[in-house]
């Protein structure tokens, strides 16, 4: 019987490398959104902050192993999507009233 460790085959490398890849784009993503002031700076941030929910999402799925275990990622995703959602509406006053 072998071992998990001892099986490897050659597309969970190329896994890791599309989802790293994924991770770069989405970098450059955030860069472009912030460089671009598509719609002000409420939108901006919203992007960003949508961009970065996602290459978290990527990186506790594979990296931390999370898309193995079922009813626990139902639970993270939730629990992330509120957070975003208690971020984008607690600082939409402040961008919108704040003068910079």
């Amino acid at each position: 019987m072998k071992n998990d460790l001892e099986i490897h085959d050659g597309s969970e490398d190329a896994l890791n490398l599309g989802v790293y890849l994924a991770l770069l784009l989405l970098t450059a993503a955030t860069l472009a959104a912030s460089l671009l002031h598509l719609g002000g700076r409420i939108m901006v941030v919203s992007v960003a902050l949508i961009i970065a929910s996602v290459k978290a999402s990527l990186i506790g799925f594979y990296f931390m192993g999370l898309r193995r275990d079922r009813a626990m990622t139902f639970a993270i995703i939730a629990i992330g999507l509120l957070a975003v959602l208690i971020l984008l509406v607690g600082i939409i006053p402040d961008m919108t009233f704040a003068r910079f």
